[in-house]
């Protein structure tokens, strides 16, 4: 699936940052052109993969070009008084390749979030194409009561914009792909550590940029036996409102036998079907048990896909087809869609959930409330 990648504020063109780096280094592509829009200069100025003169800053004359500081309401103003350039800034990429748009934002923020749905809606007047958000929510605590510091103060407000933002975007969007940092960091981190940032930013784009190049030609030229194209992906996150993630991966030990006994000139065996159901089952149980981007009520998912990738041989149909029914039970939807990613020059066994339409999740409701209890 081909994406118009935008970066929304310093979060989320960081995001697309990591996407495009990961998609010129892939064995495939999914990206065709990218943006960064930001208040920040500094920010914009850390930026390598994505161009200069796809780089651009806005409400200078609001941040100096020093961000908005999580102030929300400058956030919208600056987003509606500027939205016809950045329209425009977007509007002049390789838009006619793109089966979609991806939107990238940290939603606890004051740029990228406000933004987000603005932009969403203005092509959502102009293209005909899917709009997908990416969004982050914030390392705090959302049931926190606030205690008069300035530093409770702000998780207060941080989780309050998540909240709000969440809204909005669910609103403007196809769906929202949420990664939750305060599920991903470890105790005694914040995502305000630039190492920490870094490594959550590489969790979430390999498993955005796996769901994305999931169909597509590899630069050899293979495709996959059981194709997910960019139609199986729109059908799967056209339900709407939330997506959460799963991924796991297994290294394999390909067989090998000498041809004559004596351990020379070793060849590829037959792989045993036993060891390749088996292996397919445990990471595809590996990705939809473990850590999700965020976590959600299983029960409430209204449609699913599963991608599987790996050596050709260790890609059993019969594994992935009882992986595809299990998961339609663990859900209960009936709309679970898959297809497989056969690589070759690869020992690790691959497995990709993407979960939609999801109705209940426990963190997006407590930052609902934060932000109804903010604004009381």
């Amino acid at each position: 699936m081909q994406l118009i990648v935008c970066g929304l504020g310093g979060a989320g063109s960081r995001l697309a940052e990591g996407l495009v780096a990961a998609n010129s280094r892939g064995q495939r592509s999914a990206v065709v052109d990218s943006v960064a829009l930001d208040t920040d200069e500094g920010s914009l100025g850390e930026l390598e993969e994505i161009s200069d003169d796809h780089r651009h800053l806005y409400g200078v004359l609001e941040s100096s070009g020093r961000g908005l500081d999580g102030h929300r309401k400058r956030g919208q103003e600056v987003a509606e008084e500027e939205l016809t350039e950045l329209f425009r800034a977007v509007d002049d990429l390789q838009t006619s390749r793109g089966d979609a748009f991806l939107l990238c934002a940290g939603l606890a923020g004051a740029t990228g979030a406000t933004l987000l749905p603005h932009l969403a809606a203005k092509l959502r007047s102009v293209y005909e194409i899917p709009i997908y958000g990416l969004g982050v929510l914030p390392d705090v605590d959302a049931t926190a009561d606030e205690d008069g510091s300035d530093e409770t103060g702000k998780q207060v407000d941080r989780a309050a914009n998540a909240g709000l933002a969440i809204d909005t975007v669910t609103e403007t969007t196809d769906s929202l792909l949420l990664f939750d940092n305060a599920l991903w960091t470890k105790t005694a981190e914040t995502d305000a550590e630039p190492a920490v940032r870094t490594r959550l930013n590489e969790t979430l784009v390999t498993r955005v940029t796996a769901l994305f190049e999931a169909g597509e030609i590899d630069r050899s030229g293979r495709v996959a036996e059981s194709v997910v194209d960019a139609s199986e992906v729109i059908n799967t996150l056209s339900s709407g409102g939330i997506v959460s993630l799963g991924h796991a991966s297994q290294e394999v030990d390909r067989p090998t036998e000498s041809r004559f006994g004596l351990g020379l000139f070793m060849q590829d065996k037959e792989l045993d079907e036993t060891t390749a159901i088996k292996a397919i089952e445990t990471t595809v149980r590996r990705a939809v048990n473990g850590k999700l981007t965020v976590d959600i009520n299983r029960g409430s998912v209204q449609r699913g896909l599963l991608v599987t990738g790996g050596p050709p041989e260790w890609l059993n149909r019969q594994a992935i087809a009882d992986a595809r029914s299990w998961l339609a039970q663990e859900t209960g939807s009936v709309e679970i869609r898959g297809g497989d990613i056969p690589t070759p020059d690869t020992d690790t066994i691959v497995a990709l959930v993407v979960l939609a339409g999801v109705g209940d999740c426990q963190r997006v409701s407590e930052l609902r409330a934060a932000a109804a209890n903010n604004t009381e």
